[in-house]
């Protein structure tokens, strides 16, 4: 039997709301967090918290938001890396030379959904709603990396990818990573055809963990159990995978949902840097 260390922190200064990891914050190696939509200036369909600058919501409130989410984690929100999504496994490590890019900054950074940094003081960004956030440090060489896993990503297993990457570029060892698997939608939420169930089954060996058939010939899939399962499989310890164990679609209050709201909705984003 897997057992599985569940939730984030929840935190709030005035009308703002976001999360934390509590593992990540007894290392003091960081600053992060992940947002919801509680707090913000934006109004209609992105009220409030809309940190997305692809959206059609005004520069300025992106602007205001984040300002107002990194002032609470103490982060210059004028220095954020942001990715561009795509839902694929191309991931790219980050420095000094990127530095707002996406934001304060055009940006050469395409088709990416996660990021790695060594560097401190850079932060970095990435965006959703329902699809899976996850967070990694690597505790002993001081390494970070935001993953964004969709279920193609969750398929290709770009998390994993990510460690990998992280090996590669810096030595990280897996057992030395923390990983935070973020708030996104859970897996009676999450229902799919044959096609997506044919791509776990031929990407995962112990697909019937985390995946389930329905009397309407659709399928229910656990996207956490899932990416904890490639995780594992990677090299890193149970006990250093935190699940939020919050889901998306159903927690209207808090969080923004692409199943629940469809294309007219803001966007939730995990935040990290490494403290300078």
């Amino acid at each position: 039997m897997i057992t599985i260390e569940t939730g984030f922190k929840l935190n709030q200064k005035g009308e703002l709301i976001y999360l934390t990891i509590p593992s990540f914050e007894e290392t003091e190696l960081v600053r992060h967090g992940f947002t919801t939509r509680k707090g913000g200036v934006s109004t209609g369909v992105y009220s409030s918290l809309n940190t997305s600058p692809s959206k059609t919501d005004s520069t300025d409130n992106v602007k205001e938001n984040l300002s107002i989410v990194c002032s609470a984690i103490d982060i210059d929100y004028k220095r954020l890396v942001l990715s561009d999504q795509v839902h694929d496994d191309k991931i790219l490590v980050v420095d000094e030379k990127d530095i707002g890019k996406g934001l304060t900054r055009s940006s050469d950074i395409k088709c990416i959904d996660a990021l790695i940094t060594n560097v401190p003081g850079v932060p970095l960004m990435t965006f959703y709603a329902d699809c899976v956030p996850i967070f990694i440090l690597d505790k002993a060489k001081s390494v970070i990396a935001l993953v964004h896993a969709g279920w193609k990503g969750t398929v290709l297993k770009i998390a994993a990818k990510t460690i990998s990457k992280m090996e590669e570029s810096f030595g990280t060892s897996p057992e030395d990573c923390l990983v935070g698997i973020g708030p996104s939608i859970e897996k009676e939420c999450f229902e799919v055809g044959q096609e997506v169930y044919e791509s776990f089954k031929n990407s995962y060996y112990k697909y019937n963990e985390f995946t389930s058939a329905k009397p309407n010939g659709k399928y229910h899939i656990d996207l956490w159990h899932a990416n904890f399962q490639s995780l594992l499989e990677q090299g890193v310890p149970e006990s250093n995978i935190t699940i939020c164990g919050m889901c998306t679609k159903c927690n209207e209050d808090l969080f923004f949902s692409h199943r629940r709201q469809g294309e007219s909705r803001g966007s939730l984003s995990a935040i990290i840097e490494l403290k300078p």
